[in-house]
């Protein structure tokens, strides 16, 4: 049955269907054996190879599927979140960029992002492309929509046979199919209700097109439609706002009268003529057009992200084209699995090889062919049991036979990566989890393009999600999910009437980028993590901000416990305190004291030194008075001279000068006395003095 070709995106997407299925055929066909490969379905091979000759059951050893579940299983633990970050180091566009990545982070929650793009990642490990589609969903909210994602597998879509650029900025179109429900279609398109019946299902469905679709290889799948999407790039004449002084070029949606408004404020500006790069997206149900929209969800870029394994554009054979890990491991696993097979008949063929018997030695011929343990055979009584009946002998297992099987086990694991991938010989068996796990990153360097890959890939699922965010959120919608006001950047940006004056709509452009950083459930528990790593790095973060960023049940107690624990600590550290004050205040009343014992001290030596003085002076005056009084009665004495004679006046001068060298030198010697006893009394003074200001 041939679709009717009544509509030109019908007559074209035949076409499309005859110039490219011949290249993608081949892809198709390589693909899906390597589906099969992995996945256990291995008989096709073993029969190819003859290894069914006996009709016996054949056995497979998928070493393919624990090369692929270890991949994918070090992608899932080390995924990498996708954030906004801000391009320069304004406080503002930092702060605009933290809210892009929470909104952004809070859709892809709702969808589940990133479990899908490891589904993807998976996909391309096995057959080597897959194709990750995300759209705007409007049946739950009509007013903003939701974003969601849907991986597309190898099998479900036909594309540009000559794309080379993993933005896809060189593919001329897209075609996906896939096989929905009466009621799942209605969801989808409201307006189709009363146009079903003319829709036709079940076996009109079948147009012969992506026949490596499970669903084509069944025929009685009645209630199924075919629902195909066909988006083509395209360009369209724009006009765009040009800021002569600065450079910059910015969409502008506005009237000629708004722009003339805008001059006011900014004469350097003007309109220019730009062509856009643009997508128009069909929908069709069995082949009839249903929709069409050019730039849906107020995008420019197809919604479609590639993953690739292996691509080699240059590659003339599509069959070697895009490649998967299993593509390389397929012919090692085949004869392994043949070699393991031979391996067990020549074993069973040990157990029972058979038996040679003479003739006419059993009394019933057919019971040579007994097998299994517990047979019985009669022997007639002329036969000689030792040389009438023996065994064949089996063939013997060569030596290498297991080596060999061996080898072929660690070429399957060599072709991938190195033995650390696997965890295989790692040396002693007490490593540690956090070694090992070393090991094994290290190993996957040989894999580390693949990986950049998912990096890159993952980037554009960001760019493209952001874009349908931006273009359909309502700042309503943005504020309940940050639970704040958005910043007035991100306001000017969602509002195009603010960008009259603010032009704001270069902000995403110019002045963020999509980035990957550490995955988390959450938004919090990122900045939970970021607080700790600030933390160790010496920044001072209370306890309280890193646990209320954190997502520990029962944090509420734990804060209430810490808050109960600072506060008796603070409380035991100002009883501390104040216990070190009254020490303090104690010593000092106690230094203030002995400087003013010792102050007293001092005063006392210098009272007496003073006392000792004035004694020293009334010393010396009584020895004046005594000289004078001396010197009266020497006058007295000359007086009574006339009468004394001569003789003996001569003797009494002697007497008298002698007397007054005596009396000279005793005065010299009191005031000798008297000065050394003044100079011990001032340095005494002195040294009290200085004792008491080191002291206090």
């Amino acid at each position: 049955m041939t679709w009717p070709t009544s509509n030109p995106i019908a007559r074209e997407l035949d076409d499309f269907w005859k110039e490219s299925q011949s290249l993608f055929q081949q892809f198709w066909y390589e693909a899906d054996l390597d589906t099969k490969m992995m996945s256990g379905q291995q008989d096709y091979w073993n029969t190819f190879y003859n290894n069914n000759y006996r009709n016996q059951k054949i056995l497979q050893f998928n070493k393919i599927l624990r090369i692929r579940n270890m991949i994918d299983g070090y992608q899932r633990d080390n995924r990498l979140a996708t954030i906004i970050s801000a391009a320069d180091n304004d406080p503002d566009e930092g702060e605009t960029a933290d809210q892009l990545t929470t909104v952004l982070n809070w859709a892809m929650r709702q969808d589940q992002t990133y479990e899908k793009i490891s589904d993807c990642f998976d996909g391309a490990v096995t057959c080597g492309l897959n194709l990750h589609h995300i759209w705007m969903d409007f049946r739950e909210d009509p007013e903003n929509g939701e974003i969601k994602s849907d991986r597309v597998p190898f099998n479900a879509f036909l594309m540009d046979a000559y794309w080379t650029k993993p933005d896809l900025s060189d593919c001329g179109r897209i075609w996906t199919r896939k096989y929905v429900t009466e009621r799942e279609l209605i969801s989808f398109m409201p307006n189709l209700k009363k146009e079903i019946p003319s829709l036709g299902k079940g076996y009109s469905t079948k147009d012969g097109k992506f026949q490596f679709l499970a669903q084509n290889w069944y025929q009685y799948n009645q209630q199924l439609y075919a629902y195909d999407e066909y988006w083509t790039r395209d360009y369209k004449q724009t006009r765009k706002l040009l800021d002569r002084k600065t450079g910059e070029v910015v969409d502008w949606k506005g009237t000629r009268d708004q722009f003339q408004y805008l001059r006011r404020f900014n004469p350097n500006v003007e309109l220019i003529k730009a062509s856009t790069p643009t997508v128009k997206w069909h929908v069709l149900v069995n082949n009839q057009l249903v929709y069409e929209e050019v730039g849906p969800y107020g995008i420019t870029r197809f919604p479609y992200v590639p993953y690739t394994c292996y691509h080699f554009p240059e590659v003339q054979n599509y069959a070697y084209r895009y490649q998967g890990v299993v593509r390389n491991t397929r012919d090692s696993q085949i004869e392994l699995n043949r070699r393991r097979n031979r391996l067990l008949d020549i074993l069973d063929a040990q157990i029972q090889s058979g038996l040679m018997v003479k003739e006419d030695a059993l009394v019933n011929p057919e019971d040579a062919f007994f097998q299994g343990p517990g047979k019985i055979l009669y022997f007639k009584q002329s036969a000689n049991l030792a040389t009438d009946v023996a065994p064949i002998p089996p063939p013997p297992v060569a030596q290498g036979w297991m080596e060999l099987i061996q080898t072929i086990e660690k070429e399957i694991m060599d072709i991938v990566g190195p033995e650390e991938l696997f965890a295989q010989n790692m040396g002693a068996k007490e490593m540690t989890g956090v070694l090992m796990k070393l090991k094994m990153g290290a190993g996957l360097v040989g894999l580390r393009n693949i990986f950049d890959k998912l990096n890159q890939s993952q980037m554009y699922v960001g760019d493209i999600m952001t874009e349908m965010m931006m273009n359909n959120f309502s700042l309503g919608k943005v504020a309940h999910i940050l639970g704040k006001q958005p910043t007035q950047t991100l306001q000017d940006t969602m509002n195009p009437e603010n960008q009259l004056l603010h032009m704001a709509a270069s902000m995403f452009k110019y002045n963020c980028a999509t980035e990957e950083g550490e995955l988390t459930s959450t938004q919090r528990q990122r900045q939970f993590l970021d607080a700790i790593q600030m933390k160790q790095m010496g920044i001072p973060i209370s306890n309280k901000y890193i646990l209320e960023k954190s997502t520990l049940a029962g944090k509420k107690e734990i804060i209430e416990d810490i808050q109960q624990q600072e506060q008796q600590q603070q409380q035991m550290q100002q009883q501390q305190f104040q216990a070190e004050m009254q020490q303090s205040q104690v010593l000092a009343r106690s230094l203030e004291a002995k400087a003013q014992s010792d102050f007293a001290s001092a005063e006392e030596k210098k009272t007496r030194a003073i006392s000792d003085m004035g004694l020293a002076e009334h010393h010396e005056a009584l020895a004046v008075a005594d000289r004078a009084k001396a010197t009266l009665e020497n006058v007295k004495a000359l007086h009574e001279l006339d009468e004394i004679p001569e003789n003996r006046l001569i003797k009494l001068i002697d007497t008298i000068l002698s007397m007054q060298e005596r009396q000279k030198a005793m005065q010299q010697s009191e005031q000798e006395s008297a000065e050394n006893a003044a100079d011990r009394a001032s340095s005494e003074v002195k040294k009290a003095e200085s004792e008491t200001k080191l002291k206090s």
